[in-house]
Formats: C-alpha cells, structure tokens, sequence
C-alpha cells in the first residue's frame, strides 16, 4: 500500500465528515440536537439509492475509464471499416484492370468478373 501522511488521512476524514454531515442536515432535515457527534460520522460507507449519493447512475452517465474504452473501441472498428473498404477498392481496381487488359488483347474473350 502507498504511504500517506497523517494530513492526508486527516483531509480525507474530514472530508467524508462533511459529505454524511450535509446529508443529514439538509436531505434527512435533522436538527442540530439529533445530530450524532461528528467523529462517529468517519465511519462506515454512505452509499445509498438516493438520487444525490447516485447521481451519474442515476442520468446514467459514463464513468471515465469506460468513455475511454468505448473511444478506443470505436477507433478500432473505424480503422477496420477503412481497412475493408480500402481493401475492396484495391481488388476491384485489379480486377477492372485484368478485365480491361484481357479485353483489349483479346476481342472475343470472356473473363470472370469478380
């Protein structure tokens, strides 16, 4: 595990501190009597199926690591897709070319056309 400073630890503490303290003020509309005493707040995950702790989930909207694989993804099939057609074009430009050489050099010639 990285090291972190005892800062760090303490910033990341309060941090979640507040996230949970806002959230029982002002969605819960606890008063300031029925509050629970802050440091206890440090503990436990606050996830729950509210709109505000599920906010992306919930407008569905894409965390960056997947944006990124659905870019990559999609580059890999245009890439594909220029490939194929490129690879086309060269095969019929050949075959026009053979067909165009056996015509001329033999009249009454029928080659196969791809």
């Amino acid at each position: 595990m990285k090291y972190r400073s005892k800062a760090y630890i303490r910033h990341q503490r309060e941090r979640i501190i507040q996230k949970k303290w806002a959230i029982l003020k002002n969605v819960m509309l606890r008063e300031s009597e029925c509050m629970p005493i802050r440091g206890t707040l440090s503990k436990g995950k606050i996830h729950c199926s509210c709109r505000m702790c599920r906010y992306d989930q919930y407008h569905s909207i894409p965390k960056a690591k997947h944006k990124a694989i659905l870019k990559a993804m999609e580059q890999e099939i245009d890439d594909y897709v220029y490939f194929l057609f490129f690879s086309y074009c060269l095969v019929k430009s050949q075959a026009n070319k053979l067909y165009y050489s056996l015509k001329i050099n033999k009249k009454h010639f029928t080659p196969f056309v791809l």
